[in-house]
C-alpha cells in the first residue's frame, strides 16, 4: 500500500483517495514518486501508455472509495541532459495494484527493478532505508547497499529548499518545477480514461467518469 490510514474503521475517505483532494486514488501520493524518481535518474517518459480501473480489494478504504485502485503504465526514456547514464529508447513498465486481496498470498510487492545489459537493481520503490541490490544475468545478488534511515525521510531536502530560499548559491534544492510537471502529465494521460478526461474540474462530476462502472 505505501500509505496511511487506510484500515482504520471510521467511514470518512481518507484525502489520499478523494479526488477533490489528492487528484485520484494512491497513485497520485504514492506512484508519483516512483514516476519522479524515474525521471531524475534516467529522463523523462515518452510516448506513455496506460490506464486505470477500480478493483475494490479487501481493505475498507478502497471499498468506500471511487478513485482508482490499479494503474498500469508504459513508456520509453526520452533524452535528455541530466540523466545519470544516457538511457534514451529504455522500456519502463509499471503496474500499481492497490486493490489487493489481504489475504492473496501472490499480493504484490513494492518493488522497483532497473535492467541492463550487464545486469540489474532492485529495491523498494517506496522506502527510505531499505537495501539495494545488485544483481548478475543471472538474478544473483553480487552486492547489498545499505543506508541508515534518517530520523526524518526529508530532513535533507527540506534543509536544500531552506539553503535555497535563504539565498545560498550551493547545496541547493534539486527539485524544480518542470519534472513536477512532467509526472503531472505522465499521471494525467494513464489516468484520463478513468475520469473521462482530465483538464476540467473533474473531481466535480464522479456520475461522468468511465471507471466507476
Amino acid at each position: 500500500g505505501g500509505a496511511r490510514g487506510m484500515d482504520d474503521d471510521n467511514d470518512a475517505v481518507p484525502w489520499r483517495l478523494d479526488a477533490r483532494k489528492s487528484g485520484g486514488g494512491l497513485i497520485m501520493d504514492v506512484g508519483c514518486h516512483v514516476i519522479d524518481r524515474i525521471d531524475y535518474l534516467f529522463g523523462p517518459l515518452k510516448d506513455v501508455k496506460g490506464g486505470a480501473k477500480r478493483r475494490c480489494g479487501s481493505r475498507l478504504k478502497l471499498k468506500v472509495a471511487e478513485v482508482e485502485d490499479y494503474v498500469s503504465l508504459s513508456a520509453t526514456i526520452g533524452s535528455c541532459e541530466w540523466s545519470v547514464i544516457d538511457s534514451a529508447g529504455a522500456s519502463v513498465d509499471c503496474i500499481w495494484d492497490f486493490g489487493y486481496e489481504d489475504e492473496d498470498p501472490t499480493s504484490p510487492m513494492d518493488e522497483l527493478i532497473i535492467s541492463g545489459p550487464n545486469g540489474s537493481l532492485k529495491m523498494a520503490a517506496m522506502s527510505p532505508s531499505l537495501p539495494i541490490y545488485v544483481l548478475d544475468t543471472n538474478e544473483a545478488v553480487i552486492k547489498t547497499l545499505t543506508f541508515e534511515q534518517p530520523e526524518h525521510t526529508a530532513q535533507r531536502l527540506v534543509q536544500l529548499v531552506t539553503n535555497e530560499i535563504s539565498g545560498a548559491k550551493e547545496n541547493t534544492a534539486p527539485s524544480r518545477g518542470e519534472n513536477a510537471l512532467r509526472t503531472s502529465k505522465v499521471l494525467d494521460t494513464v489516468l484520463a480514461g478513468y475520469y473521462d478526461g482530465r483538464d476540467d474540474a473533474f473531481w466535480e462530476r464522479p456520475d461522468t467518469w468511465p471507471g466507476r462502472h
